[in-house]
């Protein structure tokens, strides 16, 4: 929905005075539930209206001039709305004042900023999306990708957290950027993965293409990535590139699940996941090592033989629950 200015002033002012109607306050509801820029701009102002409740009513301080001003900058034909002028007015006209003219350009950015959007996924959910330029987004689980409703004008802008696969439209005159906590990683066309969640260290990995790596919070020089390269973040907080050598990396891209040397603990763990199931496991089995990959259409019982003829195990289903035990 598309909001002026002086409207929302007086939405604001007369909420505070207690004084709007349902309607009028459901619409100022819904323009604070936009975006948390909006949140904020109310509650400073809400809390310069409740400091200035026992101040003296005849005390009237002179910011006409520079209100009108910055109302003439956003709305050249807007005509301020019929208010009583109380003291509690002023002030909250020059709080606001200040809040604003102090940077009127993050005014108009409160009140015209574009619509985030944002696709999260659950424990157990990926998902694939296509982005406004037609870029295709792989994303695994346990993540989060934002990106803003004007994605095409200016530098194409992705924020991440958690891990996401991208296969990029090649558009010179628009770069392509993800933002992670810590990197920022630019391509202008190709494909390529970023795992970035909160405990792990986070990683660029390109398939084909070229992108550049850089640290955020550090001044340090960007790494240029080429196909088959990787670089990590690490612990030590340094870039470190290196070569892919494991491209199992984005098996999770078609729901194919990949275990070097796992315990069979977790293997089923997964498995119980993907099929639903119940799956208990002899102690001396659970701890077994093994390396196995499961596909999204493989037989749950082709799973377990397989799970089992590692371990020298055997399975059986007893009920709704399947057992491996030793032989």
């Amino acid at each position: 929905m598309s909001y002026t200015f002086d409207h929302i002033e007086s939405l604001i002012v007369r909420s505070l005075e207690g004084d709007l109607s349902p309607a009028e306050q459901e619409e100022l509801q819904s323009w604070l539930e936009e975006d948390d820029a909006n949140r904020r701009y109310y509650g400073e102002l809400q809390r310069t209206w409740d400091l200035t409740a026992t101040a003296d009513a005849d005390i009237a301080p002179d910011v006409e001039a520079n209100w009108a001003s910055f109302n003439s900058k956003l709305q050249a034909s807007s005509q301020p709305t019929g208010i009583v002028r109380s003291f509690r007015w002023y002030a909250l006209r020059a709080a606001a004042a200040v809040l604003l003219l102090g940077g009127a350009a993050t005014a108009w950015y409160m009140l015209n900023a574009p619509r985030q959007i944002t696709i999260q996924t659950a424990a157990n959910e990926t998902n694939i999306i296509a982005l406004p330029d037609g870029t295709k987004a792989f994303i695994n689980k346990n993540s989060s990708l934002r990106y803003a409703s004007n994605f095409n004008k200016g530098e194409r802008a992705i924020h991440l957290e958690g891990e996401a696969y991208f296969d990029v439209v090649k558009d010179d005159a628009h770069p392509f950027v993800v933002y992670t906590s810590r990197t920022r990683t630019q391509v202008l066309g190709t494909t390529f993965d970023v795992k970035a969640y909160a405990v792990q260290p986070v990683e660029v990995f390109v398939l084909s293409g070229k992108v550049a790596v850089s640290d955020q919070e550090k001044d340090s020089k960007e790494v240029v990535l080429t196909e088959g390269r990787k670089v990590t973040l690490g612990k030590d907080q340094q870039l470190a590139e290196d070569a892919i050598s494991n491209h199992d990396f984005i098996a999770w891209k078609d729901n194919i699940m990949v275990f070097n040397d796992e315990p069979i603990r977790n293997v089923i763990r997964k498995a119980e996941a993907l099929y639903g199931v119940k799956i208990v496991a002899d102690e001396s089995v659970a701890n077994y090592n093994l390396k196995t990959r499961i596909t999204p259409d493989e037989p749950l019982e082709q799973v377990l033989d397989v799970i089992a003829a590692s371990a020298n195990a055997s399975w059986e289903k007893e009920g709704d629950v399947y057992k491996l035990n030793r032989k």
